[in-house]
């Protein structure tokens, strides 16, 4: 008889703790809001004084055409490289 009484206690116990348990415990997914546009300094950087007068620019025709020269060189030179290199190694 105590036994059983004991058994029953021990089961209400754990039921409630499992009920508790259940009680608190939750699943799903919280993630934080996305900082849109860019965080603490960005408005200050895209409304940059400077940053769209492109034809104001100094040495305008000369850093652009290094710049399209250099891709150029870059896009073409490369694969030639690449081809004679695998010709110089397969002999």
């Amino acid at each position: 008889m105590t036994s059983q009484l004991a058994m029953n206690a021990l089961k209400q116990l754990a039921t409630k703790e499992g009920a508790l348990l259940r009680g608190t415990a939750s699943r799903g997914l919280h993630t934080s809001r996305p900082v849109y546009m860019g965080g603490a300094n960005a408005p200050d950087y895209v409304h940059a004084p400077k940053m769209y007068k492109i034809k104001q620019m100094p040495n305008r025709k000369l850093k652009f055409g290094l710049f399209i020269g250099g891709g150029a060189v870059l896009g073409f030179g490369i694969p030639f490289w690449a081809v004679n290199f695998t010709q110089k190694k397969l002999g």
